[in-house]
C-alpha cells in the first residue's frame, strides 16, 4: 500500500529543517546547485527570467545571488517561481516550506496523494461493509 510505505518519522522533521546553516545561505547554495544542474548557462537563465518578469536581470546579478561573500545580495522571493520553472529545480521552495514546518507537494504528486486517500477510504468502506455483513448474519442466525 502506498500510504503504509510512508515512514511518518521521516516526515516529522524535514531534512531542510534540521540544517544548521542559516536559511539565506541554504537558499544561495540551492540556487547555485539549481543553476549548475539545469544544463543552462547563467546568462540564458538571467535573460529568460528578465523576459518573463519584464525587468532587468543579468548574469552578474545571478552571480551575486549565489556568492556566499555577498551577504546583502539575495534573489527576491517573487523571482523564485520562474527561476524554479526554468531550472526545473524546486529546492528553494522546498527549503522555505520546510523551514516553516511544512512539506511541498508538486503538481504531479497530487494524483498520487489523491489515489492514496481513495485507497484509505476504500479500506474504511471495506471494514464497515464487513462489520455490517457480520452483524446482518448474526441477526439472521439468531446468534448474538
Amino acid at each position: 500500500d502506498m500510504i503504509e510505505d510512508i515512514n511518518p518519522k521521516k516526515l516529522d522533521s524535514p531534512d531542510f529543517q534540521a540544517e544548521t546553516k542559516p536559511l539565506g545561505l541554504r537558499i544561495k547554495e540551492a540556487i547555485s546547485e539549481a543553476i549548475k544542474n539545469s544544463g543552462l548557462k547563467r546568462y540564458a537563465i538571467a535573460g529568460q527570467m528578465a523576459e518573463y518578469l519584464g525587468i532587468e536581470i543579468t548574469e552578474s546579478m545571478l552571480n551575486s545571488w549565489t556568492a556566499e561573500s555577498k551577504e546583502g545580495h539575495r534573489m527576491a522571493a517573487e523571482y523564485y517561481p520562474i527561476f524554479c520553472k526554468l531550472t526545473k529545480d524546486y529546492t528553494i521552495l522546498e527549503i522555505l516550506t520546510a523551514s516553516a514546518g511544512g512539506r511541498m507537494v508538486k503538481s504531479e504528486e497530487i494524483y498520487l496523494l489523491e489515489m492514496g486517500r481513495l485507497q484509505q477510504a476504500e479500506k474504511v468502506i471495506q471494514r464497515k461493509r464487513s462489520q455490517l455483513q457480520r452483524e446482518w448474519q448474526r441477526s439472521h442466525t439468531g446468534v448474538i
